[in-house]
């Protein structure tokens, strides 16, 4: 088994660092590592956030023998984007909100009114030319009171325009280490198989 493929894949933080290990099974098949940015804040400090907010941050996925396979692009106010070791352009992760249609009645408003208390519920796979490959509709739980609400991500489900599943990312949060397990229901062309790849790095990075 390969990072491309494997039908599973399991992405772990190491550490609260932007470092993390991808495995299939019980094999390690590539490792992700910060390679530009500032380093996220360590041990009981991250408990308060990264301390990297609004900073530009690259994480490159490699082989196993250190050959690049990737990187993942977040800077401010821009989409993640997905860049080839030449530097080309592969594609991004766009935030998709959910909209409201007035008189759409009370529970319409209601989800409009968590839509934009919360975080993007959904994100487009976008190409290098901006053509969408793919949506992930993010599963989301609320967390906390009234005064500390918070939004957390429990899983998302990517589909294609037509509607078929392609893939699943459940995620497990915690304090130092989040994990992402990706499962794929098809063989991706590329460059949908990158991105589906990519999109649960693309999504930490966001959440920092």
């Amino acid at each position: 088994m390969d990072l491309f493929n494997s039908p599973t894949l399991r992405i772990e933080q190491r550490s609260s660092q932007f470092d993390y290990d991808i495995s299939a099974g019980d094999a390690l098949v590539g490792r992700a590592t910060q390679v530009a940015g500032p380093k996220p804040r360590k041990g009981p400090l991250s408990l308060f956030g990264s301390g990297v907010q609004g900073a530009r941050v690259v994480v490159q996925v490699s082989h196993l023998d250190g050959t690049p396979l990737f990187y993942v692009d977040r800077q401010s106010a821009a989409p993640v984007a997905i860049v080839a070791p030449d530097g080309t352009l592969i594609g991004r992760l766009v935030e998709a909100r959910a909209r409201h249609t007035p008189g759409a009645g009370f529970r319409a408003a209601v989800h409009a009114v968590l839509s934009q208390a919360g975080p993007a519920q959904a994100h487009h796979l976008m190409d290098a030319h901006d053509r969408s490959q793919a949506t992930v509709n993010w599963d989301m739980r609320v967390e906390g009171g009234s005064e500390n609400r918070r939004w957390v991500a429990v899983g998302g489900t990517f589909s294609v325009q037509d509607g078929r599943q392609i893939a699943r990312v459940d995620i497990r949060e915690a304090a130092f280490k989040d994990q992402y397990t990706l499962h794929l229901y098809d063989q991706l062309p590329d460059p949908l198989r990158t991105l589906v790849v990519a999109a649960p790095l693309a999504f930490d990075l966001i959440r920092t």
